[in-house]
Order: C-alpha cells, then structure tokens, then sequence
C-alpha cells in the first residue's frame, strides 16, 4: 500500500506537499471592484457548499480567484441530503465515486477511506453508506478550506448594473452581499420546490409531509403510513418509516407494472458528461425524455430492505384520485381501490417552476425556457422538460428576448435544472468535476475579460528587466 496515504494524517500531510507543488492557492489576479460607495465586493458568491460547492472552491482557488465566499443555510457538517433527506443506507452508486477530487487524487473518496480504514478494507466494501459519505465530504471540506458561512439563507436577489445586491439571512439578521456574479448550487429542490398533488392540500399540515421535508420518523411510530409514489425517495421514507415502528406502510404506485430499470445509469461515461451541452437540441431532449419515459426503477437494495419487513405492501395502478377524512383517518382514493392510513408521505418528485422559487421570481418570467426554444414532435411533447431553464455554456441564464437581462450573463445555475442543458453535471456525483471545470472555465473568462483594459494596462507598465547588461562583455 502507498505509504502516502497510510493514515489520514500520512493522507493530509502528503495532500499538503502536493497542493504546495501546484502552488495552492494560487495568487489572485483578479481586478476588484466596489461599489458605487466604494463597499468591497466579491467576484462571486456560491449558494450552496455541498459536493458542487466544494468542487468550485478547490477549483477557484487553485486557478488564483480567491474573492468569494460559499453560503449554505445548513449547519456546518449538515449541508446538502446526505443524513437528512437522503434516507437510504447506501449510495446508490458503487464504491468507485471519485468525489469532488477536481483531478486531485489525494482528495478522492478512496484515498480518504483507505487512509482511515485501510487499505484491506476496500474489497469487501460494497456501496458506500450514506453517513460515511458525507463524513468524507466533511473531510474534503477540512482539508480544502473553503470559505463557508453556514446557517445563511438567500432571500433575493437584486441587479445593480455591475454587480447584485443579495439579502442574505441568518441567525444574526440579514447582511447585504454585494457580488459581481451568483452561482445557485442549490441542489434538487431549489428550482420551484416540491410537487404535490392538488389534493394534498385538502390535509391536515400534521397529517403528511413531502419526502424533501426533515420527518419526524418517531413520531410515526405505531401508525398506518401511505406512501405516494414508487421512486427512490419513496422507498425510503418507506423504510425509513417501518424502521422507526410504523404499523404497516402501503405504497401506493400510479404504474400498473414496476418500473425495473434506470435508463439513466447508461450514460455515466465521459463522452456524454463532455459532450452533451454541443448536441442539437432535438438530441437533448430524446435523451432526458427516454430516460424520463422510461420510468426510473426505485433501487434494488431499497426494495430489499422493504422486503424484510412483513408489515410493507405496496399497490400497482393506484393512480391517486383525492383524499377523505374521518375521525383522524386518511383515506386515499385511487385507481385500485380506497387505502386507510394515519400519515401520508408524499414521493410524488420536484417541480420546475423558476417563479415559484423566491430568489428568483422577480425576473423569473425574463428566463429562457426550453419551451421558448424548442418544439418537439407532437408524440415527444412533454410539459416538464418545456419548463427547464436553457442556459448559456457558463451555466449562465439567458433572458427570453435578446439583448435584454444583461445581468443574466453573471448569474449561473448549478443544480439539477440545468441536467437538460448540461447533463447532470452539476447534480449527480459523478459528473461534479467535469461541471465545475467547464463553470472555473467560464468564470476566469468573464473575470479576465471584465478586467482586461486594466490587464492590459499592466502590462503596458511592466519594466522589471530580465538582464542585467552585465551578462555580456563589450569587445
């Protein structure tokens, strides 16, 4: 076994040696701004310090762009799904994720995990438990430095002709931020929230919660659960659920026959990841509709785990029809009969609706949507992938009407709207890097040029001479 990484100390000092080599940080070249009061402003502001945070600030810094900061409104050590909402054992990946490395292999998962568990423990690992996940991004994050401020909400954003003005809450009051350009690495649910049926609202707050939501699982001990939908997160907070002594849990699942595949899991390979975003979009769109179409099969050990517990059902071509109420029971009314519960979990997937998301909506009706662009065949129709926002190759918002919104071109996406644009290079974990490559890419161009007359302007003024005029003789 490489010495190097022996132990997480061997690890971090090796880390330290290598980072030392690559000059890291690098010095910042950036020309600083302020504002028209002369109050500093940063060159970008990243919401959001999961895996895509982290990889963007390794990236920055390591390319000499040192003026910004990560905010996240989670906790230190909390920040993205990995031991809230992300309820399932395992990562459903294989072992062989290299997370946000940004090509360092010392900062990759299986460096970490050999380091701290040895070497002999690779083999017989299989998947990789989901706390263990994120205890290695917590890692990354340590060795990395970037600068986070947690427990920080965006509330707005605010165009000021050169830069944003963004209302930032947290536990000691709102801040003001002033930035030159936004980076919403927001995860999942930050592109119009959940989508639920219309008549969730016809129950009681206390009597259901989305899968998205932090559940209360032990206050569901001993009751009768329901579960919409049949997608990974419902399986679960299914789980999730029986585990924490729940009666009996019924999943309910619109499809007459259960989806087997993930249709997605075929394209994880460079060439897409690289390759899409200069596809036409006609092409694009096959691609996100036939996975889409296809149905995406909850995974297999999810299933098992709901398979040992003999208090689980689950009920094909129950399409949901509404809700009713009587003396504390819920009772859902579907395609394949009346089901009785005490609980409703709803696994029923996000919307993508750009106004219902309140940083956004003050100009949300200025983005281009893939809908604006694009018309597919009357048998390729599809409603949601119209409702995608179609962005620019640094990620960035383009306004719906050309030559207006010019702040759009500093404002970025990088989460899970910008998969049909991009592919899911800014969402799922093995794309990370290659995502935050092409957007470190981007954002030195637009800094650079943003600064070149300044650039220029040192360039014009160097005169540290290379000779001395006393490495030759005059005959």
């Amino acid at each position: 076994m490489d010495q190097r990484y022996h132990t997480l100390e061997t690890l971090e000092a090796s880390l330290e040696q290598e980072l030392s080599f690559l000059n890291f940080p690098a010095d910042n070249w950036v020309k600083p701004i302020t504002t028209a009061a002369g109050q500093s402003v940063l060159d970008l502001a990243i919401v959001g310090a999961g895996a895509c945070g982290l990889a963007l600030s390794f990236g920055l810094r390591r390319d000499g762009i040192k003026n910004f900061r990560l905010f996240d409104r989670r906790a230190e050590g909390k920040e993205g799904p990995w031991i809230t909402t992300a309820r399932m054992k395992t990562l459903r990946s294989p072992k062989h994720l290299t997370g946000p490395n940004m090509g360092m292999p010392g900062l990759t998962f299986r460096a970490w995990f050999t380091a701290k568990f040895g070497a002999e423990a690779w083999e017989p690992l299989g998947k990789i438990p989901t706390a263990m996940w994120m205890a290695y991004l917590v890692w990354v994050r340590k060795v990395t430095q970037p600068p986070v401020q947690n427990e920080t909400e965006l509330q707005s954003i605010r165009s000021m002709e050169t830069y944003f003005e963004l209302s930032m809450k947290s536990p000691s009051g709102v801040e003001t931020i002033y930035t030159r350009h936004v980076v919403l690495a927001t995860g999942r649910a930050a592109s119009g929230g959940v989508s639920l049926p219309d008549c969730a609202n016809d129950l009681p707050g206390e009597q259901y919660a989305h899968t998205e939501e932090n559940i209360d699982f032990e206050k569901l001990r001993g009751k009768r659960i329901l579960v919409i939908g049949g997608a990974a997160s419902a399986a679960d907070s299914a789980a999730t659920a029986l585990d924490a002594g729940a009666v009996s849990v019924k999943m309910l699942i619109r499809a007459k026959e259960m989806p087997r595949l993930n249709k997605f899991k075929s394209i994880v390979y460079p060439g897409f990841m690289r390759g899409f975003y200069d596809l036409e979009p006609r092409l694009k769109w096959q691609f996100l509709k036939t996975g889409f179409d296809a149905k995406i099969a909850p995974p297999r050990d999810s299933m098992l785990r709901l398979k040992s517990h003999d208090n689980f059902s689950l009920q094909l071509g129950a399409g949901l029809q509404g809700f009713e109420r009587a003396d504390g029971t819920i009772t859902a009314k579907t395609d394949a009969g009346d089901f009785a519960g005490d609980y409703v979990i709803f696994g029923t997937g996000y919307a993508m609706d750009l106004g219902a998301q309140p940083e956004l909506k003050s100009f949300a009706d200025d983005i281009r949507l893939w809908g604006d662009v694009y018309s597919p065949s009357s048998d390729m129709e599809d409603r949601t992938l119209s409702s995608y926002p179609y962005l620019g190759k640094g990620f960035e918002f383009l306004p719906k009407q050309e030559g207006t919104r010019p702040e759009f071109a500093r404002l970025h996406l990088f989460n899970a709207a910008t998969t049909l644009s991009h592919a899911p290079i800014s969402s799922d974990i093995p794309g990370v890097n290659t995502g935050a490559e092409r957007l470190i890419d981007h954002l030195a161009s637009c800094l650079f040029t943003a600064g070149a007359e300044a650039h220029l302007s040192d360039m014009q003024d160097y005169c540290e001479p290379e000779l001395q005029g006393d490495e030759w003789e005059m005959s």
